[in-house]
């Protein structure tokens, strides 16, 4: 068979369709050969059969030697599972045992608890026992001290009293030696203090002649000394007078020439002061003329400077606006360049015509047309989508276009030529029908080679005031157009009626277009304007610069003329000074000369008189030397008897003193004595009852020591049946901790085996899944490679087989089989798979697509609401911002600001701030104060929409001023009611107003401890 099909193979075309192995097939042609084409046959129906039998034969053994590998596989798990339900019921048996042992163990710890208890509390009692012996036995024994103590006592007391009272007689005979001593020496002071008030009458006698004689010596000595002090002052005064003479004289002498001196610059001054105060009153003058005409001069220039500041202003302002709008006509223009708004078609074709540009292509039909804002909404309905219609030069102009996206696979476009097919329709009759505004064409305004599409399409639309007008008109049997209400509802021709809520006026196309137009037209307004404005401003800089030149050369003038006059001023009062300053120098010599000549007619009178006193003076002093020496005479006999006088005296109170000391003394012994005397009676009494005390102490330290000794014994009889206690328990503890441990010995054996055992389960389970799986195997290997269930797999068991023999045979058909190739008998099966996969994947699809616009219109109704939502809450917000800001500053202004405003999700917010006294800027340009109180303001404004339950704010005060931290802790206060504030602060002025502070503090290197102060 097989050298047959080798011979015809060559003669055979392709036979794919059908078949799959060598290249084997039916020729195509049929002008073939009848014979080739039947011999062609007959060796496809054999080659068939033979791979049939070959296919059989190989099912048929590998069934069988699945079979038998099953069947084996399967008392191989029969035994396995045999086992693990032994090793089972062996581990169930320990782990009961286990449990059993951890039990008794656990209750042996309760009991070994129990026991340790009573032990310790054995102990604890015989410590306090032993405690209180030992307290007992130390009483006792300090007990038997102070008896022998007081038993000492008692005795020495006895031996002290004997003592005592023999010192008393011989303080006795003492005090009475004392009192005849004191009697003899009261007699003997008596008679010398007689003696001594004669001696004291005789001194007093004389020291009164001796005084009476030192003072005739003391005046005597005065006069003589004044006369002398008199003598040499008149002389020192005659000696001065002449000094003074021959100096006045000579002074005299020198003013004469100064006075002359004096006049002649006199005269001198008086013409230069004269000429000066001309010149003076000149520049005065002068200075007066430049001061007007600087300030005329300087008004002028304010007023240029606050209409050239006007002018700035003004400009910034319309510059501001300049930008302002360029920047959202850039942004539109963005928008439109790259049509966003239309459908994805239109975008893709319009926007790509730069790259592949084709001819024909004119303009989108909204780019062609305006109308006027109020009409916007109603022409919009009536055209529908037909407002992004494109318009071309032909129609094979847009079926290049539709062949464009098809290519592009970029969607779908609306075309219309630019000459349109006129379609006949019949003339709107509106009857003057109320509230009809007016055919829809007379309020477009378009060029003229588009009139005939905008004709096309607007021919047959009428816009009416409301819907009730519509409905009127369009019942209106002889009317047959359509009808759009300024709000945007609609009723067609047919009488399909279009309404509901509209989108916002930013995806208006032609509110966009007729924006932007209007934006192109104030930007240019505002462009020429600006330039104007920079002209004028370059124009009033100049002469602002100018008027400040000729200013700062008046101020130069008026400067130097203010120094010319303060200098000849100056110079004038130097003059006026120095002509004051010479005429009194002049009368200042006048007077010295006249006082001079008064001074010397005094002096020469004086001298006379001081001559004369002289004279006298001289003749006193030697009557006085003579009469003092005579006094000095006498006084020195009367000071002789008066020492020999005082020096009896001296020696009889000495005596007298003497005796009085002794007296004294022997009175102050007398007391010494009957003191002692006195102590030792009281000490005799004291040790008296010292005696007795310690008797009655000696009775009561007996009675409290047979007490401590009979609490001493009964204490340690009990301390003996504690001991006993402790012991038993002890032997008890002993017992059960030995007990303890055999069972801990018994339950690790038993852990060991129980893990044994569950690692041998553990392995019996992974062949018991080994060989489950390798059932399994084998079964879905018979179901994929020959379809054969369960039950015609156990049906072909063959336990006779061979499995190496009936392996090899399979092994030796397959092949044979693949030497044949292989029909593909399941074509038609797999067709059918195929076709039921096919629509399966259809109908998800559809329901994808479905899903997916369900999903885009819910997305889009999300996007409206949250677009509405967050407008809403960014006005609220922007609103408390202007007024936060406002409070925080004490001023100024500020607002939000959308960065697109046709995209608010998307959009950012850009905040400018304008505060008091300070033009509008971004918060970039702000210092870090004004940042931070910025964004406060911001925060609050947020937190005022929607409070949160606390807010954590990390050092937000750090750049602020004292006065703006101020303003930061009332608006926390408000803030305060609806949310708790969690401040990080280094400023001590924010922690003032803190309901708690904590702080960190780092006493030991490395440690951090927290700190914390609640206040009311």
């Amino acid at each position: 068979m097989r050298d047959f099909l080798e011979r015809i193979i060559p003669t055979m075309a392709p036979f794919e369709k059908s078949y799959r192995g060598p290249s084997i097939s039916i020729p195509s042609e049929r002008n073939s050969s009848s014979v080739v084409y039947e011999i062609d046959k007959e060796a496809l129906s054999k080659f068939d059969k033979a791979h049939k039998k070959y296919k059989s034969e190989i099912k048929q053994l590998s069934l069988k030697l699945f079979s038998v590998k099953v069947r084996r596989y399967q008392t191989q798990l029969q035994t396995i599972e045999a086992e693990l339900k032994e090793q089972t019921q062996k581990k169930t048996e320990w782990s009961a045992r286990h449990a059993t042992f951890e039990n008794q163990i656990a209750q042996l710890n309760i009991e070994i608890e129990e026991s340790l208890g009573r032990l310790n509390e054995a102990r604890e009692t015989i410590h306090q026992l032993n405690s209180q012996i030992g307290s007992n036995e130390q009483n006792a024994a300090f007990k038997k001290e102070q008896k022998s103590e007081a038993e000492m006592d008692i005795e020495s007391a006895t031996g002290e009293i004997s003592q005592m009272k023999g010192e008393i007689d011989g303080l006795t005979n003492n005090i009475e030696n004392e009192r005849q001593r004191l009697s003899t020496t009261s007699q003997e002071i008596n008679e010398q203090e007689i003696v001594l008030d004669q001696r004291k009458t005789e001194n007093e006698q004389k020291r009164e002649a001796l005084q009476k004689i030192q003072e005739q010596v003391l005046n005597g000595e005065k006069n003589v000394l004044n006369l002398f002090q008199q003598t040499a002052q008149a002389k020192n005064q005659m000696t001065a007078l002449e000094t003074r003479v021959h100096g006045l004289e000579a002074h005299q002498e020198k003013l004469l020439p100064e006075k002359e001196e004096v006049r002649s610059q006199i005269q001198e001054n008086l013409s230069a002061l004269e000429q000066e105060k001309t010149e003076h009153q000149q520049k005065a003058e002068e200075l007066t003329r430049f001061k007007e005409h600087q300030e005329a001069l300087r008004q002028e220039t304010t007023e240029y400077s606050k209409q050239l500041q006007a002018e700035m202003d003004r400009h910034n302002s319309k510059k501001e606006d300049y930008f302002h709008k360029a920047s959202l006509l850039s942004s539109l223009e963005k928008l439109r360049n790259q049509f966003e708004g239309f459908q994805e078609g239109i975008k893709s074709l319009m926007g790509n015509q730069n790259n592949e540009r084709i001819p024909g292509i004119r303009e989108v039909l909204v780019d062609v047309l305006e109308t006027q804002a109020e009409y916007e909404v109603a022409i919009e309905t009536a055209l529908g989508e037909k407002l992004q219609s494109v318009i071309v030069n032909s129609y094979s102009d847009s079926m290049e276009a539709i062949g464009y996206l098809k290519n592009h696979q970029s969607g779908r476009g609306l075309f219309v030529p630019l000459n349109p097919k006129s379609v006949p329709s019949a003339p709107l009759h509106l009857n003057g029908t109320q509230g009809v505004v007016g055919k829809a064409l007379n309020f477009i305004e378009c060029q003229e080679e588009y009139r005939p599409v905008i004709e096309l399409l607007l021919k047959s639309v009428v816009i009416v005031q409301d819907m009730d007008v519509a409905l009127h008109l369009h019942q209106d049997p002889n009317f047959h157009g359509t009808v759009v209400t300024l709000n945007g509802e609609m009723i067609d021709a047919n009488g399909f009626v279009t309404g509901g809520s509209l989108k916002n006026e930013s995806s208006s196309l032609l509110a966009r277009n007729r924006e932007m137009e209007t934006l192109r037209d104030s930007v240019n307004k505002l462009k020429e304007g600006l330039d104007a404005s920079q002209e004028n401003i370059e124009k009033k800089k100049q002469g602002f610069a100018e008027l400040e030149a000729s200013l700062r050369q008046l101020d130069q003038q008026t400067l130097a003329a203010e120094i010319e006059t303060n200098n000849k001023l100056s110079d004038l009062e130097q003059l006026r000074k120095e002509a004051e300053r010479l005429a009194n120098r002049s009368s200042t010599i006048d007077g010295e000369i006249s006082a001079i000549d008064h001074e010397k007619n005094e002096l020469v009178t004086e001298k006379s008189s001081l001559d004369q006193e002289l004279a006298s003076a001289e003749q006193k002093r030697n009557l006085e030397e003579e009469l003092l020496i005579h006094h000095r005479e006498k006084l020195e006999q009367s000071r002789s008897g008066l020492e020999e006088i005082s020096s009896e005296i001296s020696r009889l109170k000495v005596l007298i003193a003497s005796l009085i000391g002794r007296r004294e003394n022997t009175l102050t012994e007398i007391k010494r004595l009957e003191l002692q005397q006195q102590n030792l009676k009281q000490q005799i009494e004291r040790r008296e009852a010292d005696r007795i005390s310690n008797q009655n102490r000696i009775t009561e330290i007996e009675a409290e020591i047979l007490t401590l000794e009979s609490t001493v014994l009964k204490l340690s009889r009990e301390k003996d049946q504690w001991s006993e206690t402790a012991v038993q328990e002890e032997e008890s503890l002993r017992q059960k901790e030995e007990d303890q441990k055999g069972m801990d010995q018994d339950i690790r054996e038993l852990s060991r085996k129980i893990q044994e055992i569950t690692e041998t389960l553990s392995q019996i389970e992974i062949k018991r899944s080994e060989n489950r799986l390798q059932i399994v195997h084998l079964e879905e290997r018979a179901y994929e490679d020959y379809n054969a269930t369960r039950e015609e797999l156990q049906s072909a068991y063959d336990k006779t087989i061979d499995e190496n023999e009936t392996d090899g045979q399979v092994k030796e058909l397959k092949e044979k089989v693949a030497k044949l190739g292989e029909v593909n008998l399941a074509a038609l099966s797999d067709f059918e798979k195929t076709n039921e996969r096919y629509t399966f994947l259809k109908k998800q699809q559809d329901d994808l697509a479905e899903s997916i616009e369900l999903l885009h219109l819910t997305i889009e109704k999300i996007n409206r609401t949250t677009q509405q939502r967050f407008l809403d809450t960014y006005e609220l917000v922007n609103e408390n911002f202007k007024e936060i800001f406002a409070r925080l500053f004490q001023g100024g202004k500020a607002n939000l600001t959308l960065t697109d405003e046709s995209n608010p999700l998307d959009s950012g917010i850009e905040i400018t701030a304008n505060p008091l006294g300070k033009s509008l800027q971004s918060l970039a340009l702000m210092s870090g104060g004004e940042k931070a109180m910025t964004a406060i303001a911001l925060m609050f404004a947020v937190f005022k929409v929607r409070p949160s339950p606390f807010c954590l704010l990390d050092e937000v005060d750090a750049p602020l001023d004292e006065a703006n931290v101020v303003r930061f802790q009332e608006m926390l206060k408000e803030m305060a009611v609806n949310t708790q504030f969690i401040i990080i602060t280094h400023n001590q002025k924010t922690m003032t107003f803190a309901n708690a502070l904590y702080g960190i503090t780092m006493e030991e290197q490395g440690v951090s401890k927290a700190v914390s102060v609640h206040f009311n």
